[in-house]
């Protein structure tokens, strides 16, 4: 067995607000594999920074928050990075030992080879690792070449598309949120308000990223595939892919939950806001 080395030259960037509940646990999590841990916080009311200040590795910076793409690009400006790579993480997730070993002792070798690499990306929900469905496991690309990495301007599910060769690794990270049930539920009502901002946006061209540079991120991007069927069919499509094509009805009853709400309520009410914009509010105002 390989001896493990001390720390990769990585900057980890952790963006965070009010996240007291996870991120002393996120920062145990990677001092131990990352040279430098940067945390960018959108002026948390609660322990936050004083937890994050009581870390000798841990740098921390303040800013405005106006969405994840926004505070990304900021960091990467603003901030004298001590590596050329990037590692980004949220708050609430953890790096499994198996994918920090790996790191650890393949990482130097790969970085000559690549200029990004996707994991695993899998949810803790009520206590079960969601393994199937289309949504957990996804892979994401969490770690890239900073000089060759760019963060388009969106409203959600902010991606880094990078110009050379990406490496996937089938390793894990781990989402666990320690919040309540409600909790989660107010989030994805906050995170639908956002997906119709981005659906609005994209279809306006109103951000700063052309189509073609869009589908290069994701060929399986929303705006090509998702949001050409019709509105209101569509949850119950992808709900019916996740399920059955995707196999999430083998993740149990916590499966079940899941999908159910993360799926197809939650692009429903993204439906439901879509079509209040665009016809009712529309048909207001012509009348």
């Amino acid at each position: 067995m390989k001896l493990l080395k001390n720390k990769i030259k990585i900057s980890c960037i952790i963006l965070t607000f009010n996240e007291e509940k996870h991120i002393r646990r996120c920062i145990s999590n990677l001092k131990n594999i990352f040279t430098e841990v940067i945390v960018v916080d959108s002026y948390s009311s609660d322990r936050t920074e004083k937890i994050c200040k009581k870390y000798k590795n841990v740098k921390f910076f303040k800013n405005k928050f106006i969405n994840q793409s926004h505070q990304l690009n900021w960091a990467l400006k603003k901030i004298n990075f001590s590596s050329d790579w990037i590692f980004r993480i949220d708050a609430d997730e953890i790096i499994t030992k198996e994918l920090s070993d790996f790191l650890l002792n393949n990482f130097d070798e790969l970085s000559k080879k690549y200029k990004a690499f996707l994991f695993n990306r899998k949810v803790n929900f009520l206590g079960k690792i969601i393994n199937f469905g289309s949504t957990s496991p996804h892979k994401t690309l969490r770690l890239w070449k900073k000089k060759f990495g760019k963060i388009p301007i969106v409203h959600m599910d902010e991606q880094v598309y990078v110009k050379g060769k990406i490496k996937y690794l089938n390793y894990d990270l781990i989402d666990h949120n320690l919040n309540s049930f409600s909790w989660w539920i107010k989030k994805h009502l906050n995170y639908a308000q956002r997906e119709k901002k981005n659906y609005f946006s994209l279809v306006k061209k109103e951000n700063n990223l052309n189509y073609d540079d869009l589908s290069k991120i994701s060929k399986k991007n929303k705006i090509f595939i998702y949001y050409k069927f019709p509105i209101f069919l569509r949850p119950v499509l992808l709900y019916f892919y996740c399920n059955i094509i995707k196999f999430g009805i083998l993740s149990g009853w916590q499966g079940f939950i899941y999908h159910f709400f993360q799926i197809f309520l939650y692009r429903f009410y993204v439906d439901y806001l879509i079509f209040v914009d665009k016809f009712l509010f529309k048909n207001k105002k012509s009348a």
